[in-house]
């Protein structure tokens, strides 16, 4: 055993006489750097991006909903909607009185026998022949909250032609007169 390590060292010298030494050659593992790879590479990264940007959008768009719903969801809010809508309720049977009622060239004629007063309208029945409907020809115009309707009847043509003009944009709406019979 006294010559263990001399064995060893001998057959340790004798093989790597044959060994030979390469090039060291370094290669990057980041397709940024080697072009291996490099457009699948690129695509994860802009993936990625994407997908973060689209999770803050949608976070963000979510935040908003939340307090606008919130803001439409007070007291105040609930009544300001109700008065509105009343309000509008309101201008729409104006108009519509306006249009086909006395306002409009409608009249009425009082007749009292025996304490009894009885009222005929003095305009010619449409539908006993009087192709020109009822009343006379009439206009006007209504202004709330940014928005003006425009109304106008014509007996000649027989239609009514409504204006609407509001921040959103404006609309005409042609009626006919005489279509609404019942």
């Amino acid at each position: 055993m006294k010559y263990l390590p001399i064995i060893i060292t001998i057959l340790f010298i004798g093989c790597t006489l044959d060994a030979h030494a390469g090039d060291m050659q370094y290669r990057f593992k980041s397709p940024s750097f080697s072009g291996i790879g490099t457009s699948a590479h690129f695509l994860t990264i802009e993936n990625q991006e994407f997908t973060r940007k689209a999770e803050i959008k949608s976070k963000k768009e979510s935040e908003e909903k939340r307090l606008l719903s919130e803001k439409k969801n007070t007291n105040y809010a609930k009544f300001l909607d109700n008065l509105e809508s009343r309000m509008y309720a309101e201008f729409s049977k104006h108009l519509s009185e306006n249009v086909f009622g006395e306002a409009c060239g409608q009249s009425y004629t009082a007749t009292t026998v025996n304490s009894v007063t009885t009222y005929t309208v003095d305009t010619i029945d449409p539908r006993a022949g009087n192709v020109d409907g009822i009343g006379d020809d009439c206009s006007g115009e209504y202004s709330f909250n940014d928005t003006t309707i425009k109304y106008t009847k014509n007996v000649t043509l027989d239609i009514i032609t409504l204006d609407i003009m509001g921040p959103d944009g404006s609309t005409q709406i042609i009626l006919p007169l005489n279509d609404f019979m019942f």
